[in-house]
């Protein structure tokens, strides 16, 4: 299993990200799961999605500890079951991710850039931030925004969020190092800083507190 890249976004933070290209057999043999985890992976319908679930198990297993698990919570958030350390996890088409940290909380969002966003873009973008759309890297853009509302979604912790109306991403070019954002809602008020990686015909956002 070919890691792509990893990152030490910080002093207690690694980032990995590596392409999915093994047979689903092969990786089902390198990963350990529990009677749990062997359950859920069964209840996947789709091979990419089982490779998915696979991949960021073995990830964990190969680069952090043979011990880990990764479970998820009331509210679909990841964990490490008997670790202090903290997790977030991301996939798309033929790539996977986590992002590790033993202090900070981390977030990230990994997407395949597609035409499929403009299809999309004003069930989770308010006017005023479709006003700032570039015209010239609109799909990169868009996927930004995509990608850092979601790592909003992951800090905030519950899914029960409306995309335009609490989560808000602050003005910001398609190529600036950093943007910001936040989430506005009575029981949560935070604002974060983004950054990003492109590769490929992908997009890795992420951000830490």
């Amino acid at each position: 299993m070919p890691l792509y890249k990893h990152l030490h976004i910080s002093e207690d933070c690694n980032l990995y990200i590596w392409k999915i290209d093994e047979e689903i057999d092969y990786l089902k043999n390198q990963v350990k799961l529990d009677d749990k985890e062997l359950e859920k992976y069964n209840g996947f319908g789709s091979e990419s999605r089982k490779k998915e679930y696979l991949a960021t198990r073995l990830l964990v297993q190969q680069y952090i500890s043979s011990d880990l698990r990764i479970e998820n919570n009331e509210h679909g958030k990841p964990f490490l079951v008997g670790s202090d350390l903290n997790i977030s996890v991301s996939h798309t088409k033929n790539f996977a991710a986590i992002f590790v940290c033993k202090q900070s909380i981390p977030a990230l969002d990994m997407e395949y850039l597609s035409d499929r966003v403009h299809r999309i873009a004003k069930r989770f973008l308010s006017e005023s931030e479709l006003e700032n759309i570039s015209d010239q890297d609109r799909t990169f853009h868009l996927y930004q925004h995509w990608c850092a509302k979601e790592c909003l979604i992951k800090f905030y912790g519950k899914k029960d969020v409306h995309l335009i109306d609490e989560l808000k991403i602050h003005p910001f070019t398609p190529g600036q190092d950093t943007f910001t954002g936040e989430v506005c809602r009575d029981d949560f008020s935070e604002s974060y800083t983004f950054q990003y990686i492109q590769f490929d015909e992908y997009l890795l956002v992420y951000s830490l507190k």
